[in-house]
């Protein structure tokens, strides 16, 4: 059987909870990324990435008697296409940038999900949105700036990784409209699977053997993303998308420290900078919605 859901009070805390788990394995996910595209091609590493991901969603929800099913199809290839085009402009990323860099610039996601939700979804995100996209879109061009010096190649994962994250809100998006009454492995599932055999294609007949080294490190790789995904959807089922979202920048901090301690890529005072206002646009974003959120319950007390 499914995880029931938790009690109406407790969904924005439970979300909040799956989005932190979700963003630890992605830091992960990174780590195991960014080392194995040192020596195989970037489309390779995503598509090994999706396909482990997979069987451990496979295996998970089978342990768990969760339902592999997706019941409303239309709205989860909308968010198939969109996640597995966010997935390979992501990883192209990763394999040109500093890891700390993608994932920053890859965090534009929460601003895009916050300034969209309000009209697809009809959800408010809160009345500082517009100080925390200034905040955050400053941010992202002082990381984009530091590349600068590095040429086209950088530069070229920058346009990447910004690319992802449109197309990576538009995923989750998709994700929020599937809602809490669809399994999250099955939607994970879906995702995964064609997202493998898409990343295949794109690199067919550019292939390299990996080594067993390499091997194991996107067998973790592909572990972490499936436990993440399932993670993920589960917290945008809970909660509103843009909250959900903002919660995403703490991976911004756990990707620079990972960054840092095995790749030694010390970011400058200009990285650590925007890495600095992307995080505070988050926290804005979240202080907005949930002041408002408190307006309003106080506000409905006296009619209670």
């Amino acid at each position: 059987m499914s995880t029931p859901a938790p009690p109406n009070a407790l969904r924005p805390l439970a979300a909040a909870a799956w989005m932190l788990f979700a963003c630890a394995l992605f830091s992960l996910l990174s780590l195991c990324a960014k080392q194995a595209s040192r020596h195989l091609p970037w489309h390779e590493v995503a598509a090994f990435r999706a396909a482990f991901g997979a069987m451990f969603i496979v295996a998970w929800g089978r342990a768990r008697g969760a339902s592999l099913v997706v019941h409303d199809r239309a709205t989860q290839w909308r968010r198939t296409l969109a996640g597995t085009s966010a997935m390979g402009f992501s990883f192209f990323a990763l394999s040109r940038l500093p890891i700390g860099d993608a994932v920053t610039l890859g965090n534009l996601t929460p601003l895009l999900i916050a300034v969209a939700s309000s009209r697809v979804l009809e959800e408010r995100a809160g009345g500082t949105l517009g100080l925390s996209a200034v905040l955050g879109f400053v941010g992202v061009a002082l990381v984009a700036g530091a590349q600068l010096h590095a040429g086209s190649a950088a530069l070229l994962g920058v346009g990447s990784a910004v690319a992802g994250a449109t197309c990576a809100a538009i995923a989750m998006l998709q994700l929020r409209r599937l809602g809490a009454h669809e399994s999250a492995e099955g939607v994970s599932l879906h995702f995964a699977k064609w997202a493998a055999v898409a990343m295949f294609l794109v690199g067919l007949g550019r292939q390299v053997v990996p080594s067993l080294a390499d091997l194991g490190v996107l067998v973790v790789a592909g572990l972490c993303g499936g436990a993440a995904q399932v993670s993920m959807t589960k917290a945008y089922g809970l909660d509103k998308a843009a909250r959900v979202g903002a919660v995403g920048y703490s991976g911004v901090v756990m990707s620079q420290v990972l960054g840092v301690l095995v790749f030694a890529d010390v970011p400058s005072v200009w990285q650590l900078g925007g890495a600095g206002l992307v995080i505070l646009s988050g926290v804005v974003l979240v202080g907005g919605a949930l002041l408002e959120a408190r307006a309003a319950v106080v506000a409905r007390a006296p009619m209670e």
